[in-house]
């Protein structure tokens, strides 16, 4: 019974851990098309972005998927950006600047097009629509990771200001997109010391381990010592509780037998008489002070 308060405690403090380190303030969601498009559909999947979004294609077949992205202010638009894109000639990623699928695409993206050639995409609005189709041949290596980003250009926030994180090229994103190693900038300012990242030099490596892998086994292994003293106290506990019941149980036993007998009482005590003695002394019949002389 005592052990589920600890483990309770132990979990509410690698929760307060994980969220002081930032690991649970991150505003990207990552999305695989694997996942994202698991039936072939004509309606489109609506995702509100707040801050950021990866989304990542990795030789997939028979896709056919639209995904409306829509960001979390009506203040806000679209950057997109491709940290990889490589497309067979059968598969085609059409960008449409709108929450539908319809009208005239921005962009149809297939094997002739290269990150250098698309470049940085803006939208107008506070939407955008992906359609993905695949064939049933894929080569790996295809595929594509889009960075997908909710800024503020200068002009839409001329009076208000960049309340959150201002880039060095002047886009305004959300604060949370800092320092999580994504280039949401596009100029990498909000991975640099501009951030107040930590230094990469300086963290890239503790004792040798990646920071990560050396937090993990940090917490791992301040987890397992918490266990092994709460389970060592709970076994002294148990211990002594045993003790204390097995004392208790010795002296109510004693309590149910006959004391033995005192020094005094065994004096009092006569003793038999021995075989052959008499239980009495002998007693004299002549009268006592009378003397009897035989007669010569």
């Amino acid at each position: 019974m005592a052990k589920k308060p600890w483990s309770h405690v132990l979990l509410w403090c690698l929760i307060l851990v994980l969220c002081g380190n930032g690991v649970l303030s991150d505003n990207n969601k990552y999305y695989h098309t694997s996942a994202l498009c698991l039936h072939e559909t004509e309606q489109a999947l609506y995702k509100r972005v707040e801050g950021g979004a990866v989304v990542t294609s990795e030789s997939e077949r028979n896709v056919r998927c639209v995904v409306t992205f829509q960001t979390d202010s009506i203040l806000q638009r679209f950057m997109l950006r491709f940290e990889h894109l490589a497309l067979d000639c059968d598969d085609h990623l059409f960008v449409f600047d709108g929450a539908h699928e319809y009208g005239n695409y921005k962009y149809d993206l297939s094997c002739r097009s290269t990150r250098t050639e698309v470049g940085t995409i803006f939208t107008q609005g506070n939407y955008v629509t992906l359609k993905y189709i695949t064939d049933n041949k894929s080569l790996p290596g295809n595929g594509f990771r889009l960075i997908v980003t909710a800024v503020k250009r200068p002009s839409e926030f001329r009076y208000t200001g960049c309340t959150t994180f201002r880039c060095l090229n002047d886009l305004c994103i959300s604060k949370n997109l800092t320092c999580d190693g994504v280039n949401h900038c596009g100029d990498n300012s909000d991975e640099t010391s501009q951030a107040n990242c930590a230094d990469e030099t300086a963290t890239k490596q503790i004792l040798g381990l990646n920071f990560g892998t050396f937090v993990s086994l940090a917490l791992g292994t301040f987890l397992i010592c918490c266990v092994c003293v709460v389970a060592v106290i709970a076994c002294v506990f148990r211990k002594e509780a045993r003790q204390r019941q097995l004392d208790n149980t010795r002296s109510v036993v004693v309590g149910q037998y006959p004391t033995e007998p005192s020094f005094s009482s065994r004096l009092e005590e006569k003793p038999p008489p021995y075989p052959g003695s008499q239980a009495y002394p002998m007693q004299s019949h002549a009268p006592r002070g009378e003397v009897y002389y035989h007669a010569k």
